[in-house]
C-alpha cells in the first residue's frame, strides 16, 4: 500500500508506540485520526502534528476502547472528517495483572471490536474502499511469560483471532487484509524503570522473585528502540500480500516474520 493520501485511525495514539506509528504515517504524506482515552495528551499530539503536518491531515477523538458506541463514533467523526478510512491500527493497550477484566477488555476485546468496526467501515461490501488492519500484540503474545498471564493471555487472543479473520474466503471481495506486529521490550512509557535494574523496587503486585524473571528475559532478548518497532510497522502496512501475517520485532533478531511471510518481500 502506497501511504499517500491515505487514512488511518490509530487507539491508543496519544503517546508511545501509538504516536509514533501516526507519526509514521503523517510523514508518509498519509492522514491519521487518533483516539485515545486520556484526552488531555491527546490534544498535545494533536497540537504538535497540527503544526508539522498540517490541521487538515490529522484529528483527534477521546475514546474509551471498551465502550462500542465510544469507539464507533470515531469511525464515524474520521469518516465525516476525512472522507474515507484505509487504515485501523488497534494499538490501545494495558500492562498490569491487578485488574483482569479490564486487561482483557482493553487488550482483547478492545481489538477484536476495532477489527470487526474496521472491516464494517472499510470493506467494499459496506461502500468503503478495502483496507489493512494492524493489530498489536506482543512477543507476549507468542510464548508463556510466568510472571504476567494475564497480559500474556489478552495478548495471545489477538494474535489467534487475527489469524483466523484473515482466513475468511470473504476477504479478497472486500478488499480487506489483517496482520499483528509483536514487538518485545520497547523503550516507551508503558516499559519504564520499574522494569530495570534502576527501578526501586517491583510494580505493584509483582513479587521480586518475578521481577527477577523479567529482568533475566529483557537482558536475554534486549529492549527495541520505538524506530525498530516503527520499521517493522510500516513494512506490515506498505506489503501488499500479507495477509494473516503475524510479524515480530526484537532487539536481538530484528524484523522477522513469524507466520504469513509474503512473497513478494524479503526482510
Amino acid at each position: 500500500m502506497k501511504l499517500k493520501g491515505k487514512v488511518a485511525l490509530i487507539s491508543g495514539g496519544a503517546r508511545g508506540l501509538g504516536r509514533a506509528y501516526a507519526e509514521a504515517i503523517l510523514k508518509a504524506s498519509g492522514k491519521v485520526c487518533l483516539c485515545d482515552i486520556d484526552s488531555e495528551e491527546g490534544f498535545r499530539t494533536l497540537n504538535k502534528f497540527q503544526k508539522t503536518f498540517g490541521n487538515d491531515n490529522v484529528m483527534f477523538v477521546k475514546c474509551d476502547v471498551t465502550d462500542h458506541n465510544s469507539f464507533e463514533n470515531v469511525f464515524k467523526q474520521a469518516k465525516r472528517k476525512f472522507g474515507a478510512l484505509d487504515i485501523v491500527v488497534n494499538n490501545a493497550g494495558l500492562l498490569t495483572e491487578d485488574n483482569v477484566r479490564k486487561t482483557m477488555m482493553v487488550n482483547s476485546i478492545g481489538v477484536i471490536e476495532g477489527t470487526q468496526l474496521a472491516t464494517h467501515y472499510l470493506s467494499k461490501e459496506s461502500g468503503g474502499q478495502g483496507g489493512v488492519v494492524v493489530n498489536i500484540s506482543s512477543t507476549a503474545g507468542l510464548t508463556p511469560v510466568f510472571y504476567m498471564p494475564i497480559y500474556v493471555a489478552s495478548k495471545y487472543s489477538i494474535v489467534g483471532y487475527t489469524r483466523s479473520v484473515a482466513q475468511n474466503p470473504a476477504n479478497k471481495e472486500r478488499g480487506m487484509r489483517y496482520t499483528c506486529l509483536c514487538p518485545a521490550f520497547t523503550d516507551t512509557t508503558m516499559f519504564d524503570k520499574k522494569w530495570s535494574d534502576e527501578g526501586e523496587g517491583p510494580p505493584p503486585g509483582v513479587s521480586e522473585e518475578e521481577k527477577k524473571g523479567a529482568l533475566h528475559l529483557i537482558e536475554a532478548t534486549g529492549v527495541n528502540t520505538v524506530e525498530e518497532v516503527v520499521k517493522g510497522f510500516m513494512l506490515l502496512l506498505e506489503v501488499d500480500d500479507n495477509n494473516g501475517a503475524v510479524m515480530t520485532v526484537t532487539k536481538k533478531h530484528g524484523v522477522q516474520y513469524r507466520h504469513g511471510k509474503p512473497l513478494s518481500h524479503k526482510l
